[in-house]
């Protein structure tokens, strides 16, 4: 099981390439390692379905996961998914006794 120590790493030769010759146009240079963290963020959202979004945010609300990790794996869906949450559970407390249905 991986810990949080573990280092990600890949076989990037082309991608080190692509970054280096970037650098060296830059003046400052880029940080390769915040580009590394953001893109790895955007593609762990990106694989990731509305179910599983969904689970996750329940596992964050269980406190399984913290939210920092809810926040990089689910990103802005976190405050959409809670809104929706708050507005499927108004709904169900509505008193539907007087409504009738022909």
């Amino acid at each position: 099981m991986a810990t949080n120590n573990d280092k990600i790493q890949f076989r990037g030769e082309v991608e080190k390439e692509a970054s280096q010759i970037v650098d060296e146009m830059r003046l400052g240079g880029i940080n390769i390692s915040e580009l590394a963290r953001q893109g790895l963020q955007q593609m762990l959202r990106e694989t990731l379905s509305e179910e599983e979004k969904i689970e996750l945010h329940q596992r964050y609300k269980q406190g399984e996961i913290s939210e920092e990790v809810a926040q990089i794996l689910i990103g802005d869906a976190l405050e959409e998914i809670e809104r929706e949450r708050d507005a499927f559970e108004d709904a169900m407390e509505l008193d539907t006794s007087g409504v009738f249905q022909q």
